[in-house]
């Protein structure tokens, strides 16, 4: 051939078995990461991890302590228990205060073309969706991907005091016969010293104190979200046990350092060691009249979460267990986070009515509503505990607050609070930091 030496064509033919290769090569990987078994990101601590290891989030760094003397991973909770793959681990990771983050999903999908055991179709968008390709999947999943919510619900509650008379999802699947609700996972921490209400609607409590409640979510969950036949007893109490054994809180924030130093209280391992009890937040009374300014702010903000907001109202009405922040008395609060008002476009709108008085009214989940039957109920939800929230954004049962700060300013605007720019900034402080 013209021009060409028997050296060039060599070094051409070179070049096309490089480019093969490579090419194959990267197929090669991109199979490998689409099908290979993705472990739970706790499996780089082999093991165990040690207490008061530290996290980092949004805010500076998380830890756990363990009454067992270390978080032991090894558990019937890191054990697939029943058909799709799942743990109680799926959906509740160490990393992130024992929730899990729209950013965590994220990566796992990208991981494995959203293959990961977290995404099933129960949790799906509508159930009916199609998941069998990547681009499908992501369709099907946004919800789990954008906002972190989980799929629940069912059919509205029998001879309840209201009835179910319209629907508008987004996705095509609630109707008047069947309510879907968007929750955020709860984290599975410092129940000693909290609300024995369990749930974000208190559905497994009927009848039933903390720790049967517990009991009863750990059946449910197995046999429902996790697809199994019910557990043995002593899987469940080795579930409930583990559970009952974690504490989880910020122990580091930039700039301020560690939470539980020069007298302050913060921390998991100090938690551990507090009582049951109402009252107000103490935990950085050792810090007022620091030098350190992002100390004096936390316990400024500390401050301002403890007092009566100039608009009469008082975050400690809710948030009474002292330096836990749910509610002591187990009672669920309607602050307008299912509201109209309050609406993302990506979530349903139900109107109920009053079977009596004819009255209606439009929110985009029932909450204790639900399960009780009453009226009253709708709307309504757990006070959930406060330690740990930079670890497990974002927040609200149906995750519509993408910061602290904006948990702040749905108070102020959908519940009358009124604060200056240096409490607001301060109360953020404050949260970041427990």
């Amino acid at each position: 051939m013209k021009g060409f030496s028997s050296r060039s064509l060599g070094l051409r033919l070179g070049v096309v078995v490089a480019v093969v290769a490579l090419l194959g090569l990267a197929w090669g990987l991109t199979y490998y990461l689409r099908t290979k078994p993705v472990a739970p990101t706790s499996s780089k601590f082999q093991g165990s991890i040690p207490n008061n290891h530290l996290m980092p989030n949004a805010g500076g760094e998380a830890a756990t302590f363990s009454i067992q003397g270390s978080v032991n991973l090894t558990g019937e909770y890191f054990q697939i228990q029943g058909t799709n793959g799942q743990s109680c681990a799926s959906c509740h990771i160490p990393e992130e205060a024992w929730n899990i983050t729209p950013g965590t999903l994220q990566r796992l999908f990208d991981e494995t073309d959203g293959t990961h055991p977290v995404f099933s179709p129960l949790d799906a968008n509508n159930p009916s969706m199609d998941v069998s390709t990547a681009k499908a999947r992501r369709t099907a999943y946004s919800m789990l991907l954008t906002r972190g919510v989980f799929r629940r619900g069912g059919a509205p509650r029998p001879n309840s005091e209201w009835e179910l008379i319209a629907v508008d999802d987004p996705h095509g699947f609630a109707n008047v016969n069947q309510l879907v609700h968007w929750r955020r996972s709860m984290p599975t921490i410092n129940f000693a010293v909290g609300s024995a209400t369990v749930n974000w609607d208190a559905g497994s409590n009927v009848g039933k104190g903390q720790r049967a409640a517990l009991a009863n979510l750990t059946n449910r969950l197995v046999t429902g979200a996790l697809q199994g036949q019910p557990p043995t007893a002593e899987v469940v109490e080795d579930i409930v046990g583990f559970e009952e054994s974690l504490w989880t809180a910020q122990l580091t924030v930039p700039d301020v350092g560690r939470l539980d130093s020069d007298g302050a209280r913060g921390g998991p391992q100090a938690l551990s060691t507090m009582s049951k009890a109402e009252g107000r937040f103490d935990l950085f009374d050792a810090w007022t009249g620091n030098a350190n300014p992002k100390r004096a702010q936390i316990v400024r903000g500390q401050e301002v979460f403890n007092s009566t907001n100039v608009s009469h109202l008082s975050c400690g009405v809710c948030h009474n267990s002292a330096n836990n922040g749910t509610n002591i008395n187990n009672t669920l609060f309607d602050i307008n986070t299912a509201s109209v008002e309050a609406r993302a476009p990506d979530l349903p709108l139900y109107t109920f009515r009053n079977k009596q008085t004819g009255t209606t009214r439009q929110l985009t989940d029932a909450g204790l509503g639900n399960i009780t039957g009453r009226w009253d109920d709708l709307g309504r939800f757990k006070t959930p505990t406060l330690r740990a929230l930079s670890a497990r954004a974002p927040y609200f049962h149906n995750g519509i607050a993408a910061t602290l700060e904006d948990v702040v300013r749905h108070y102020e605007k959908h519940f009358g609070f009124i604060f200056t720019d240096e409490e607001r900034a301060a109360l953020v402080a404050f949260l970041n930091a427990l």
